[in-house]
């Protein structure tokens, strides 16, 4: 699940209202604690790019203080107890939060100009449509090895928003649900066995591609699964 260990974001710079963020992304997760969920070895380099910026701001631990009323609102604007998410947008105020660990600990705050709030609405309903077409096309592709390996695939849900599907080889199943992100989910897609506990979701910085290859590679350790053999329970992203 995504938090805000997941990323560090090493450094900013600002050109012609649009901020450059240097981050370092950590997959592979290792434990459960505060500090060591993650092995911080290894990782991907992203650049997030955002136009339109009127104001940036970070702060840390020590002024924390100086910002809990809007923090609070924000709280109360996303209707949500605690901040687990890397990216939390207010549209009331048309600025974007993102918690970070590292130097930029616990906020970066993002303000855009009002004259251009379109630019930095995502698409959800387009990027949703994306990934099903990409994962409709994987399925497609491995039905063969899904018929050889005695592998049965059943549509449980399909909705204008949301496609389900189990996946059932002897008393293994997993199942993989793609639905449009609301207030209480984030994520598109949650991919579920319930045999070697592993659980993915994808995050918010995820692109449509890079969705797709975590479901190749998830489909694909699913069609190797054996009898009696384990597997690694560490998320790719």
């Amino acid at each position: 699940m995504v938090d805000y260990r997941s990323i560090l974001v090493e450094r900013m710079e600002y050109k012609d209202s649009i901020l450059y963020l240097y981050c370092r992304t950590f997959y592979k997760v290792v434990g459960d604690g505060e500090y060591n969920k993650y092995d911080y070895r290894l990782y991907h380099r992203k650049v997030l790019k955002f136009k339109n910026v009127k104001r940036f701001e970070y702060y840390s631990d020590e002024v924390y203080d100086n910002f809990l009323n809007e923090l609070e609102d924000l709280r109360a604007e996303l209707g949500v107890p605690y901040f687990r998410k890397i990216f939390n947008r207010s549209k009331k105020r048309n600025k974007l939060f993102i918690s970070g660990m590292g130097y930029f600990d616990n906020f970066i705050a993002i303000e855009f100009k009002d004259d251009k709030k379109e630019k930095i609405v995502i698409n959800e309903k387009e990027k949703y449509l994306e990934i099903k077409k990409e994962l409709l096309k994987i399925l497609q592709s491995k039905k063969e090895k899904f018929e050889e390996k005695n592998i049965k695939l059943e549509v449980i849900e399909e909705k204008e928003d949301s496609y389900i599907i189990n996946l059932k080889k002897e008393k293994r199943i997993a199942t993989l649900s793609l639905r449009m992100p609301d207030s209480t989910r984030y994520y598109y897609i949650h991919y579920k066995q319930d045999f070697y506990r592993y659980d993915w979701y994808d995050e918010e910085y995820h692109t449509v591609s890079e969705i797709a290859e975590q479901l190749n590679i998830m489909l694909d350790r699913f069609l190797r699964e054996r009898k009696n053999v384990s597997i690694s329970t560490s998320k790719r992203y």
